[in-house]
């Protein structure tokens, strides 16, 4: 779960462009070799500042982060928590489903497009367009299909039917937009990246702002009003357009090598958007709607922390993949054994104030209605933090290329959340989805730890 908010899954774009943010621009030609005092020592960081891929990349994951946030918090306080539940059970399925041009789409672009020339780039990016619309339509119909059809009892469910339907422009706006975000990460252009962002944030409050203020804000007219904030998207993918250059022959040809490379990370991101997701159906299962809009509301409070998380993610895998590079198994270890130490003292002190806070700033955000979360987001500040200490460890794996050992951590993890998440949730409500966070992460990591000490074992 390390989604700040419900309409922007962070894990997914840093996690899976960490090449592209790791990165970091020279100063310029310019600039003086000589350090003539602390001003010049001052000027030089700023410049450095201003061509770090990765400072703007945070600043743009602030803002699409931060629009998100508001976006549910207007929901939720306008709405109440019935709506907001059926808000965030979309956006989940969503992110669910977006795992699919995640890993057959997006990674395998990052992956090759910096080595191709212009013109095989653009062939490429053709390519991938091309299959971003077919997953796109195959996705928008299973959408149809499961609102229309009585699958599994699921007809019952008045609400269902209105938002799979609203779930149709959602999903292809979003995509098209994260498919752009994409592109320009891959190509490390991330002024441009920000003038696609920054725009699509604020028009997607300004809308769902005047849907409230015109009494018209439900959770669907909210998902078509964020696919309407969209559309700048569209009109930038259509500027880019001299981009790409379609052929139907290497169209076919592109999809036989993303899926080859893209067809264990599809079973890894499937089971880790699946597990968060059964989190959330689970809580709506067996208590409502209304207890799964509480929840959400201190869920979306716990992830306040999300931009500094997905740094220390990109950070990790940049700084481990080096240290391995440059100095081999003993220090990537040592490496590894010293970021888990910091990182467990500093988000263990973060998310104990927000354990002891964090009820306030649900009512704070979104109304008195949502009073007494308090145990709901110390149970879920418990989850998270075991969550977040197993993060060296997975960018040591991913260092090492690992994919075994993701892949079955993943899967025992999905295991654990099915097995132990829903007696859990069911007994004890919301409360029960953070100690199934915590077990589930813990076992997965201690599965982990077990693989990585294979390839690094401590010197005897």
């Amino acid at each position: 779960m390390d989604e700040t908010t419900l309409v922007e899954s962070p894990s997914l774009s840093i996690r899976d462009s960490r090449a592209a943010l790791s990165k970091s621009v020279l100063p310029s030609a310019d600039q003086s070799n000589v350090d003539i005092g602390p001003s010049s020592r001052f000027a030089r960081l700023i410049e450095k500042m201003r061509g770090s891929l990765s400072v703007w990349g945070f600043v743009d994951q602030g803002f699409v982060s931060l629009a998100s946030f508001v976006a549910a918090a207007i929901v939720g306080r306008v709405c109440g928590s019935v709506e907001l539940g059926i808000y965030t059970l979309a956006v989940r399925i969503f992110w669910l489903a977006a795992g699919i041009p995640n890993a057959l789409v997006w990674m395998p672009y990052t992956a090759r497009s910096p080595r191709l020339n212009e013109d095989r780039r653009a062939f490429f990016l053709g390519s991938a367009t091309v299959h971003l619309a077919c997953i796109a339509t195959v996705s928008c119909l299973a959408l149809a299909l499961v609102g229309v059809l009585p699958l599994l009892g699921l007809s019952q469910r008045d609400w269902l039917l209105p938002m799979c339907l609203a779930l149709i422009p959602f999903s292809v706006m979003m995509l098209l937009r994260e498919h752009i975000r994409r592109v320009l990460l891959a190509h490390m252009e991330t002024a441009s990246l920000l003038k696609v962002d920054i725009p699509i944030a604020g028009l997607q409050v300004l809308i769902l702002g005047m849907l409230a203020w015109t009494q018209n804000l439900s959770a669907v007219t909210a998902l078509v009003g964020m696919s309407a904030g969209c559309i700048w998207g569209a009109i930038c993918l259509a500027s880019q357009k001299h981009r790409l250059q379609i052929s139907r022959r290497r169209v076919r040809q592109h999809w036989g090598y993303n899926f080859n490379l893209g067809k264990w990370l599809l079973v890894v991101s499937v089971a880790w958007l699946l597990g968060e997701f059964l989190y959330y159906w689970f809580v709506e299962h067996y208590h409502g709607l209304e207890a799964l809009g509480r929840f959400s509301a201190a869920a979306i409070t716990v992830m306040l922390f999300n931009p500094v998380l997905l740094t220390v993610q990109n950070l990790a895998r940049s700084i481990l993949s080096n240290t391995y590079a440059e100095s081999g198994n003993t220090a990537l270890r040592e490496k590894t054994l010293q970021g888990t130490q910091y990182v467990m003292l500093g988000f263990g002190i973060a998310f104990l104030m927000l354990a002891v806070c964090g009820g306030w700033i649900v009512v704070l955000v979104f109304g008195d209605k949502y009073a007494g979360l308090d145990w709901i987001v110390a149970s879920l500040c418990l989850g998270m933090f075991t969550y977040v200490s197993c993060l060296p460890v997975e960018a040591a794996l991913t260092t090492l290329q690992d994919g075994r050992g993701m892949l079955i951590g993943s899967i025992v993890r999905l295991g654990v959340i099915v097995c132990a998440g829903l007696p859990l949730i069911a007994m004890y409500g919301p409360i029960g989805v953070g100690f199934s966070m915590a077990i589930s992460s813990f076992a997965a990591g201690m599965l982990q730890w077990k693989f990585f000490q294979e390839q690094c074992p401590s010197a005897r």
